[in-house]
């Protein structure tokens, strides 16, 4: 089973990297694969930056 995690942003550099690692520290059933869907809303401040950290992972999508 796969389970999809949508996190919507907006100016969210205060936070998000907070809610990135409570949402992949968070324990899944056995069989459960994780996805994290980020969608930003054309955020001015460095969310985007923040989240180029997570380029290249398997999980989450920017």
């Amino acid at each position: 089973m796969k389970l999809s995690i949508i996190i919507p942003t907006y100016n969210e550099d205060k936070t998000i990297m907070e809610i990135m690692s409570r949402v992949l520290e968070a324990p899944l059933g056995d069989g459960v694969q994780r996805e994290v869907i980020v969608v930003d809303d054309g955020s001015v401040d460095s969310t985007n930056e923040l989240m180029k950290t997570f380029e290249g992972s398997r999980e989450v999508f920017y």
